[in-house]
């Protein structure tokens, strides 16, 4: 019984078949999708955590406080950062599920748990503190508040830097650390991202608690990996990985 798919098709499978683009050209627009995505994330996060670094001091007194979200600017500032936030989650998520369908076909299902959970940790915790944050903000805003007072100024930025500041980085080093063994367990990225990877991530799970400037070395690590992406074409990582899937089961052997 003869085939009706083209020999070129049975062959290597990287030709377009009736009505569809070849697989290559499949592959290499995912893999533009997910670095643009990485690299819009990675501008929004840090455009977006320059806008909340204006937050007032904690130990400024009742009065500067109450002059500092009186000022319109100032609340448009904090709203427009958690604006800015929530656009910027959207992206990593999108570079999130288009890096797992690149990466999941070579990895087993504990990685991908782990890689995909710790991604959608990470965005729910991004969240939620920028929005504690900015809940002063629209509560004078939006809700008609009178004004904000030191104790709910206080409240609301020492939640917001427990999230930003202790809890993400340690979830973003567990990303880290999983995208970095994936790497390495199936070469579909150079060896070298995997390895400051891991370097990255063991100094954000040990550093400090509060150290402010921790927070920019997520995005910044997703906008080398987005530019990696689109530097390494598709033909090459699958040559590399000789496009076969690694299971731990095959690892193993």
């Amino acid at each position: 019984m003869s085939s009706d798919r083209p020999p070129e098709a049975v062959a290597g499978d990287t030709t377009a078949t009736a009505g569809h683009p070849p697989r290559s050209a499949v592959r290499a627009r995912s893999i533009e999708a997910a670095a643009a995505a990485g690299i819009c994330y990675s501008l929004l996060t840090v455009l977006a955590m320059t806008r909340m670094s204006a937050y007032p001091s904690l130990d400024a007194t009742e009065t500067e406080l109450t002059a500092w979200f009186d000022d319109d600017a100032n609340r448009i500032l904090l709203v427009g950062a958690l604006s800015l936030a929530s656009v910027s989650a959207i992206a990593f998520l999108w570079f999130v599920a288009v890096i797992r369908r690149r990466l999941g076909e070579r990895e087993d299902r504990f990685f991908a748990t782990v890689f995909f959970g710790s991604g959608i940790t990470y965005v729910a915790v991004w969240l939620v503190g920028s929005a504690v944050l900015a809940a002063p903000a629209i509560a004078m805003t939006t809700l008609n508040a009178a004004e904000v007072t030191p104790a709910s100024a206080s409240l609301a930025g020492g939640i917001a830097a427990a999230l930003l500041l202790v809890v993400a980085p340690r979830v973003e080093a567990v990303f880290i650390f999983t995208t970095s063994t994936v790497i390495l367990r199936s070469s579909v990225l150079p060896s070298w991202l995997a390895y400051v990877g891991y370097v990255a991530g063991l100094v954000m799970f040990v550093a400090p608690l509060i150290w402010v400037p921790l927070g920019y070395a997520f995005p910044a690590w997703v906008f080398v990996v987005s530019i990696v992406l689109l530097v390494v074409r598709p033909s090459s990582l699958d040559t590399a990985a000789g496009n076969q899937p690694i299971t731990s089961e095959a690892a193993g052997k």
